[in-house]
């Protein structure tokens, strides 16, 4: 019988998502090496970074923390968080540390030793390289210009060598800046002396908590234990959720562009042979994952990402009749219309826009309760939910616009929309479940501030209108020329707010990859130690990661991203047999971003039947997807078979920069309408009819 060697806890999605405290103590009975939650994302866009505030709510963060360290004072695990403070920046690193030290006084944590480690990057360095030539696109854009870097705050993504120094230094409590995702949770696997193909592999898994789950949430936590086989076993703590082979492999695929091909700083991970399985009905596991060492074709790199300021943003939200909406300029966005997509809704699509409002006597509680909805609305795991990645779009970065009300109350909403007819079925029962879950976790939000979720749909559209001008005079003036524009055409209905002020517009300036090993190895990542001893941390010193290789070396298989297990034209012979809607094929079906400027569709089928029959139709080939997504085929940048999960991946370019000021889905989350609405046609009998999972 194979050996358990090491047992993680991830602890929620992100830091501030909220989690069960019956999930964590339920998670910490047994062996526990080591309680890792990631706490940021570039996801939310570049706000985040450019100005050092933190998305989730300080008290949400506040509590998920502090539940993780009673876990580590319990244990006496490590306790380790990365892309702190939500972008990972110096601002943020500082903002989570002003928290942790709450969090260590109220529960007395003495003589601790903490290890912080900072992801900034002069703009100055990045300017060198870009004279020189040596920074390396990801994609499509951003544009890199000169002064736009100098301009900008800019971090880098720290792989695992920066925090496995930290714990052979002996670190309890470490706080990284902006970090690889996967890093947090690998670098103390390998560490250990676990390989690093199955070590990434359960930290791609790990780092989003329990959405990897059937349901799937990112405010719950999951397990993962590695044996002396070279395996690893993912369990869910909270006994109404369980681990299947379908829902590992799916979120294998989650916000990655190939779907065996991962990029990280210190090499490649690679699941092309990667074996998933069921130990028993609530537990999936995984094995033959692999770690090819940077060199060619993929040097050593950092990915680099920075933020810059574009200026001032006014916000109106006008509620419109029906029978104004032809009036309506085709660009603008309109709920009911075109506000998910910039592409009008066809045929028998719909969409709803979803408003979020509240109303207290104080800005903060009206702020407070608005984003407790929308962050529990975007990622509530429904039973039989398709689009896992995110049920809502949000046009706006921060998606949170608060304003004083005419009644002299404060006030904050949040745009937001959906195309999803599985969503759509059950949107009644994720709205009570949604307050319900508010009301556990949080009912002070719920008792200092009243709430509407506000539809908009064709028959109660909302236009939304947004202007940027880094002049205050001139965005006024414009703005106003704007909503007159409108309201000439489509007097306000009730419900209408004119003329907000937003938070500041910023836009990616840089999301490139650095290659130049001594500005890596010599000046990025810096590592501090102090001496807690509750909120009096003492410095005790600073070192650099020490470097080493790792990953197999002379790997002879298909490295190449385009090419591997690219999905080929190949026309069936013969008529169909008749039509399948793909929903009834397919168990998810989901959009998500790839990074800032590509967009990923994953379909996991329900069988091995539908798999092959969705492969015989010759829908899914790079020129077809082009002409279902409405995208040139150049902007495709693969589709993709996925044997070993019964899958299909979808890779192309995305429309804009996420975040851009015309942005209508930060996080790519619900672009698949058209995917969802097509009719496989049936060509032949499909090789089996039962699931290969």
């Amino acid at each position: 019988m194979a050996k358990l060697v090491y047992r993680v806890v991830s602890a929620c999605g992100a830091l501030g998502y909220g989690f069960p405290r019956e999930s964590l103590q339920k998670a910490l009975e047994g062996r526990i090496d080591a309680i890792i939650s990631d706490a940021g994302s570039m996801d939310a866009g570049p706000y985040y970074l450019g100005t050092g505030n933190e998305y989730f709510e300080r008290e949400a963060v506040k509590a998920d923390y502090r539940h993780m360290v009673e876990a580590g004072l319990q244990t006496g695990s490590p306790v380790i968080l990365g892309s702190c403070g939500m972008a990972g920046g110096r601002r943020n690193l500082d903002w989570m540390l002003e928290v942790a030290k709450e969090v260590f006084a109220e529960l007395g944590v003495k003589d601790a030793k903490v290890a912080v480690i900072h992801s900034d990057l002069d703009p100055g360095v990045v300017v060198d390289e870009l004279r020189k030539g040596a920074l390396l696109a990801t994609g499509a854009g951003p544009e890199l210009d000169e002064a736009a870097l100098r301009e900008s705050v800019i971090v880098g993504q720290m792989g695992i060598h920066p925090l496995i120094t930290a714990l052979e230094s002996g670190a309890r409590y470490i706080f990284a800046g902006r970090a690889c995702d996967i890093a947090l949770f690998a670098s103390d696997m390998i560490r250990r002396g676990i390989d690093p193909g199955i070590a990434y592999h359960v930290g791609h898994v790990l780092e989003c908590g329990a959405l990897a789950c059937d349901p799937g949430t990112p405010s719950d936590c999951l397990v993962a234990e590695v044996f002396d086989d070279g395996s690893a076993v993912f369990v869910a703590p909270d006994p109404n959720r369980r681990c299947t082979p379908y829902s590992i492999a799916a979120h294998s695929l989650y916000e990655e562009s190939h779907p065996q091909l991962q990029f990280y700083p210190e090499g490649i991970l690679v699941m092309d042979k990667t074996e998933f399985f069921a130990p028993d009905a609530r537990s999936t596991g995984i094995r033959n994952s692999r770690f090819v060492r940077a060199g060619k074709p993929w040097p050593w790199s950092i990915k680099l990402e920075g933020s810059r300021r574009l200026g001032a943003r006014k916000v109106s939200l006008i509620h419109i009749a029906a029978a104004d909406l032809p009036k309506i300029p085709a660009e603008l966005l309109v709920y009911g219309r075109n506000g998910v997509q910039a592409r009008a809704v066809e045929g028998d699509e719909r969409e709803l826009g979803i408003i979020v409002e509240t109303r207290a006597k104080t800005p903060e509680a009206a702020e407070t309760l608005a984003s407790l909805l929308t962050h529990y609305l975007i990622h509530y795991g429904y039973p039989g939910r398709k689009a896992t990645a995110g049920n809502i779009a949000y046009p706006l970065s921060p998606n949170l616009v608060s304003f004083r009300r005419e009644d002299g109350l404060y006030g904050a909403i949040v745009p937001s929309g959906t195309r999803d007819p599985v969503f759509f079925a059950n949107y009644e029962k994720i709205k009570s479940a949604v307050i319900g879950l508010i009301e556990a976790q949080f009912p002070e939000a719920l008792a200092q501030a009243d709430y509407q979720l506000i539809d908009a749909d064709a028959e109660h559209p909302a236009v939304l209108l947004r202007t940027i001008d880094s002049d205050p005079d001139r965005l006024a003036a414009r703005h106003a020329a704007e909503v007159d524009a409108i309201t000439r055409l489509a007097p306000p209905q009730p419900g209408s707010h004119l003329n907000l002020d937003a938070a500041d517009a910023y836009a990616w300036s840089l999301y490139h990859l650095l290659q130049n090993e001594e500005v890596i190895k010599k000046l990025m990542f810096p590592i501090s130690y102090y001496r807690a001893e509750g909120d009096q941390w003492v410095k005790e010193g600073e070192e650099r990661p020490r470097y080493f290789d790792i990953g197999i070396t002379g790997y002879d298989g298909n490295l190449d991203d385009r090419t591997l297990s690219l999905i080929a034209d190949a026309p069936p012979r013969g008529e169909p047999h008749g039509s399948r809607r793909l929903l009834d094929m397919a168990v998810v079906i989901r959009s998500k971003d790839a990074g800032i400027n590509r967009l990923t569709f994953d379909i996991v089928f329900n069988s091995a039947a539908d798999y092959e029959a969705a492969l015989r139709s010759n829908l899914f080939h790079k020129e077809s997807v082009a002409k279902i997504l409405h995208v040139d085929a150049e902007r495709v940048v693969g589709s993709f078979f996925v044997d070993s999960c019964n899958a299909i991946k979808i890779s192309i370019d995305r429309p804009n920069i996420s975040a851009s000021a015309d942005e209508r889905d930060v996080f790519g989350a619900q672009q698949q309408s058209k995917i969802e609405g097509l009719g496989i046609p049936v060509h032949a009998h499909p090789l089996s009819s039962a699931s290969a999972l």
